[in-house]
């Protein structure tokens, strides 16, 4: 995220408050199992050991007051908090590396010593996932625009693999350099991804079944690999495409045809945007 200081310092609030408003739909259709996965996994990602080489760091008593504005009653307050802290100077890697980061940090120890109830905590963590997609929008974009390359995944404990893989082959077909990972874990699908130069990510998911994997592995991407774009094919789409779009996702597609456009499109504008930043 080498740069990123050099970005917009505003900070969309409008944005901000769809992601809430969608974040809440989403949560109010899983199981409370799969809440608490999805909290987790925002506190667990946020806290990257790479935050440590940074020179510039916040105090313990702004992080402080950062979660306790997490935690409020005013559904704003965790990001007007990081809108003064983007005016006042700070990088998106200052800030998404170590606000974000000892944020979560800080709400994960709190919870652990059952200083914060499961409902604050996760509306604390639905507040810094909202702010994170914010400001990932300002992250530049780091991976080569020169080939094109792709990461089509099944989510964890998804049998039906026949589609991706056919879209896997077409794609190949039409030049695109394409991983394909089926059958892999959670954490495997993340720490692949999250180490690749990919920044298109296919996922395929089987039915409604899939919906708590499909949720947890799109916010653990989108935490670990930020300048990622996420398209989601699959029969889930049948059933459920509306609580699908209220996932933080570029695009869904139920036939090859669109997924083709879609990521076509999606690598034309990453290519034009790279090219007028060089």
């Amino acid at each position: 995220m080498q740069g990123a200081g050099h970005h917009d310092t505003q900070f969309d609030i409008d944005l901000y408050a769809r992601s809430q408003v969608n974040l809440r739909r989403l949560k109010s259709r899983l199981p409370t199992g799969s809440v608490e996965d999805l909290a987790r996994e925002v506190l667990v990602r946020l806290n990257r050991p790479d935050a440590q080489k940074l020179a510039e760091k916040p105090t313990p008593d702004q992080i402080d007051a950062f979660c306790r504005a997490l935690l409020s009653d005013d559904d704003q307050a965790g990001a007007m908090f990081i809108q003064e802290v983007r005016r006042a100077g700070a990088s998106v890697e200052v800030i998404y590396l170590k606000y974000l980061a000892d944020a979560a940090c800080q709400l994960g120890r709190w919870w652990d010593e059952n200083r914060v109830s499961f409902a604050e905590v996760t509306r604390g963590t639905s507040r810094l996932y909202a702010i994170m997609h914010v400001i990932r929008r300002q992250v530049p974009i780091t991976a080569p625009a020169t080939s094109k390359s792709a990461h089509f995944v099944s989510v964890p404990g998804e049998t039906h693999t026949l589609g991706v893989r056919m879209a896997a082959d077409l794609f190949r077909r039409d030049g695109w350099d394409v991983t394909l990972l089926i059958g892999k874990s959670h954490e495997e699908l993340v720490a692949e991804i999250g180490q690749s130069q990919s920044i298109i990510i296919g996922i395929s998911a089987g039915g409604g079944h899939a919906l708590d994997a499909l949720s947890r592995l799109v916010v653990a991407l989108r935490l670990e690999k930020p300048d990622a774009a996420l398209f989601v094919s699959g029969p889930i789409l049948e059933t459920d495409a509306e609580t699908v779009s209220l996932l933080d996702i570029d695009g869904m597609a139920q036939d090859f045809e669109t997924a083709q456009a879609l990521i076509e499109c999606h690598w034309d504008k990453v290519s034009t945007r790279r090219n007028s930043l060089l």
